[in-house]
């Protein structure tokens, strides 16, 4: 097997500028993306799935966050934040995946969007097309449950959830929290049957307030779970 390939930094600078510029938009529009294979590292210990692309479905999230978790298990949190790993696979390997998949207008704008992710910024991180679907299934699997992918199935149940509520919240850093909440969930089925992603919209808002006055990585799943059976009341007047 192959080591991992990604970008230089320097190489990922040059892409945005193009972006940016428009030096480069008809090439997000071509069936490849031509790279330059001299500005190339490879990563320690990670190694190249192959055929990434053929396990993605553009219509199946969850198929697709299952795919990349499985190919990249071994990334720890600080290589899953690393900009140039996404970048590289959003040129190369799932180039043609994400043309599918978001097949509007190329503007600047659009690319940048849909092609970069913005590391610094944890939300935006979650929120990526690519690495947000690995870190759903990382914040979310369960290796001790007879189906490990049990609670991400429940949070791809609702691709806001995944993609933008815990994104936009702290809570959606924190494991334990996104565990309580997804177990809470599921525990809970005929409450979320109806209206489910007003509810969720709910308990994820209320952990948000929760975490303006508690520590909520201080807090055990227990513990959390514990707060939103108190919240219970609240979630059944939910229109």
């Amino acid at each position: 097997m192959e080591k991992q390939k990604i970008f230089t930094s320097g190489y990922v600078r040059k892409l945005k500028d193009d972006v940016v510029n428009k030096n480069s938009l008809k090439f997000y529009s071509e069936s490849e993306f031509i790279i330059d294979d001299e500005r190339l590292l490879e990563m320690p210990n990670i190694y190249s799935p192959g055929n990434l692309y053929g396990n993605f479905r553009v219509n199946d999230d969850l198929t697709s966050a299952i795919a990349i978790y499985e190919a990249y298990k071994d990334l720890t949190p600080l290589q899953a934040s690393d900009e140039r790993l996404w970048t590289y696979l959003s040129h190369v390997d799932l180039f043609n995946y994400l043309q599918e998949r978001w097949n509007g207008d190329k503007s600047s704008s659009y690319v940048l969007n849909h092609w970069f992710v913005e590391t610094k910024s944890p939300s935006k991180l979650i929120r990526d097309n690519i690495s947000g679907l690995w870190w759903a299934v990382y914040l979310s699997v369960d290796e001790n449950r007879s189906d490990k992918y049990e609670l991400t199935k429940l949070l791809f149940r609702d691709r806001d959830l995944p993609f933008r509520r815990l994104g936009a919240y702290r809570l959606g850093w924190y494991r334990p929290a996104v565990i309580a909440l997804l177990e809470f969930i599921g525990e809970n089925q005929k409450l979320f049957e109806s209206k489910y992603e007003a509810k969720t919209r709910e308990v994820t808002k209320f952990l948000n307030l929760v975490g303006g006055t508690k520590p909520i990585p201080f807090l055990g799943k227990s513990e959390i779970k514990s707060l939103l059976n108190s919240h219970i009341g609240k979630i059944k007047t939910v229109i």
